[in-house]
């Protein structure tokens, strides 16, 4: 299960998945996130809470890798990954495939520390 929504005001976007996403949904919710990503302002600061989810299949690492950096090419300018004890791998999984595109995510515990990373951010 995935959640994409975007925050104009902000100038964010807010990505949630948890449990299992096979391969197909994989694709979903990575031309959701590009889909989003477009409607928002260059600088935007990325919201992705993957706490709960479960390591994505091979075919579904390669579209996400694809995605940063289609992201950083839209003008992303910082992601926040919400991470946890459980999502361990899932999260090596993820700063892999950002790094491979030429950036490392900051990753924190919490929504809230999130919300504060970025108050922080923009000074």
């Amino acid at each position: 299960m995935f959640d994409v929504r975007t925050n104009f005001f902000e100038n964010k976007l807010l990505f949630l998945a948890r449990g299992k996403i096979e391969e197909s949904e994989c694709r979903l919710m990575c031309d959701a996130l590009l889909k989003n990503a477009r409607k928002l302002q260059p600088g935007f600061v990325l919201i992705c809470d993957i706490h709960d989810l479960a390591p994505l299949p091979e075919g579904g690492r390669l579209e996400l890798q694809k995605t940063m950096q289609a992201l950083l090419d839209s003008g992303m300018g910082a992601e926040i990954r919400i991470i946890s004890d459980k999502s361990v791998v899932t999260a090596n999984q993820f700063q892999r495939a950002s790094r491979s595109v030429g950036y490392t995510a900051t990753e924190v515990r919490s929504v809230q520390e999130a919300e504060r990373l970025i108050d922080q951010l923009r000074g």
